[in-house]
């Protein structure tokens, strides 16, 4: 009896021993997880994102060529979705208008001006504000521009080295232009050039009314500026002249993109994960390319870790341009 007693005795302490240890670590593990929780949002509220970082290391002024009849259609669409993560965003237009941010750069609506119109615009963002941005994008209002990546991959270069980037075309000079459909983009020092040593010199650059992508081709190697190479380390396209729909899933051989290429485009693998621009873009396509870039997440793909490239050395920056000037187009077939 007297064992029995004590057997029950022990067990009714032990088992209060036991739920006040399984209180006591539950209750600490609560606390544990909140404080983890609360460190970790903290963290985060107080670490810029790399996008946030990037957009005060490489900040971009961006020219976007349209007219008043655009005003209100793609000029606002542009401004509603791409041009909102522009450093600073001009209107090169006919008519000002301050809600958009449209300047009247007074160079008359026609297909035969728009070179006129895009030097009248470079004139204008050297006058009043090459000192205040490192680099300098001219896009059109059909062009879509992804910002983050724009600035990812101008970071490593020196905004003081005379450069630009785009997709590259071939023509009759050397080292070809940059589309202007698909955007390009002059360093700081490149546009100070443009305007010091090309605008007012009708020998470096004439006037006429070729295209304005490869005149202003033409007077930016005229005064020294590097038709640098933005493909990615597996020769992928970052600027890109043509609606995605036409670029995958293959480009079609024998058009005019594979005919005027400085490289040879990858027909089944064009495009850079990290593309930078879209041409021909229609109205809807503004916000569906909004919803697929900022908005959509798939459920249980683990997002890639951003690693920012490394900044060149002066060195390193005088090698890669003196590599640029020394690459040739691998067309084989001569342009007609």
């Amino acid at each position: 009896m007297f064992r029995n007693m004590l057997c029950l005795a022990l067990g009714l302490i032990v088992g209060m021993q036991l739920t006040e240890l399984w209180d006591y670590m539950t209750l600490t593990g609560e606390e544990y997880e909140s404080t983890v929780v609360a460190v970790d949002t903290d963290a985060s509220r107080t670490r810029p994102s790399p996008a946030d970082w990037l957009f005060h290391e490489a900040r971009v002024l961006c020219l976007v060529l349209t007219m008043p009849a655009h005003h209100k259609t793609k000029a606002a669409k542009v401004l509603s979705t791409w041009g909102s993560r522009c450093n600073k965003l001009i209107f090169m237009s006919s008519e000002d208008d301050d809600a958009l941010g449209a300047v009247n750069l007074n160079v008359s609506e026609s297909r035969d001006n728009l070179y006129s119109k895009v030097r009248a615009g470079f004139a204008y963002a050297y006058e009043h504000f090459v000192e205040d941005y490192d680099w300098f994008l001219k896009a059109d209002d059909d062009t879509y521009v992804i910002m983050e990546n724009l600035r990812m991959f101008l970071y490593p270069f020196d905004p003081e080295a005379a450069v630009f980037f785009g997709y590259r075309f071939r023509t009759s000079y050397p080292h070809g232009y940059m589309s202007g459909g698909a955007g390009y983009v002059l360093s700081r020092d490149a546009l100070r050039r443009l305007n010091l040593f090309a605008l007012n010199n009708t020998k470096f650059c004439p006037l006429n009314t070729y295209s304005e992508d490869r005149q202003i081709g033409y007077c930016l190697l005229n005064v020294g500026v590097t038709a640098g190479d933005s493909r990615d380390e597996h020769g992928r396209e970052r600027f890109l002249p043509l609606h995605p729909r036409h670029l995958m899933p293959s480009i079609q051989n024998g058009t005019w993109l594979t005919t005027y290429s400085y490289f040879t485009p990858n027909m089944s693998d064009c495009c850079a994960e990290t593309a930078i621009s879209f041409h021909y873009t229609k109205m809807h396509d503004y916000d569906r390319y909004e919803f697929f870039l900022y908005h959509l997440r798939a459920l249980g793909l683990p997002e890639k870790p951003t690693v920012l490239p490394t900044k060149l050395t002066s060195e390193q920056m005088e090698q890669k341009l003196e590599f640029w000037n020394q690459q040739v187009t691998d067309q084989t077939v001569p342009l007609s």
